[in-house]
């Protein structure tokens, strides 16, 4: 999921990146990836944060405040949460009026319900879609292609 990611924004110039991921196997599991990428691409890994299933401000708007601080302020954050943290995260970025250089979100960019409840916020935004029906992709388990899967 992130390798293409964290490639285009090594080369763009990113040097330094973080992760804040949710309490969940797949999440985690996405997440587990950056520090491996980090390496591969000469980042230097700020940061891995775990919050709660589902979190909300309350768990994330410490994180955010952390990593804004001059001496964090990575170049990337990679947000490996659901459609829920999404947008908690992007209001919790809001409140410490910080903005990394660049996001990467596991599920909810792209999604109806995200953009709903960020607005205009979700723009420029990047994120994972494997499923999007317009893809030329087949899932190596099941043989399904991404049209059929949508």
């Amino acid at each position: 999921y992130l390798a293409q990611a964290m490639e285009a924004l090594a080369k763009a110039g990113a040097k330094s990146a973080a992760s804040v991921f949710e309490s969940a196997s797949f999440t985690k599991g996405v997440c587990a990836a950056l520090p491996e990428l980090a390496d591969k691409f000469d980042l230097t890994l700020q940061a891995e944060i775990e919050v709660v299933s589902s979190p909300t401000s309350v768990d994330l708007d410490p994180v955010a405040r952390n990593l804004s601080m001059v001496e964090n302020d990575p170049d990337i954050v990679v947000a490996c949460v659901y459609d829920q943290g999404c947008a908690e995260w992007v209001g919790s970025l809001r409140k410490s009026g910080w903005s990394p250089r660049a996001q990467v979100f596991t599920v909810c960019v792209g999604m109806d319900k995200f953009t709903d409840a960020v607005g205009t916020d979700a723009m420029y935004m990047m994120g994972v879609s494997p499923w999007d029906p317009s893809l030329d992709m087949r899932d190596q388990v099941v043989g399904w292609s991404a049209m059929e899967f949508s």
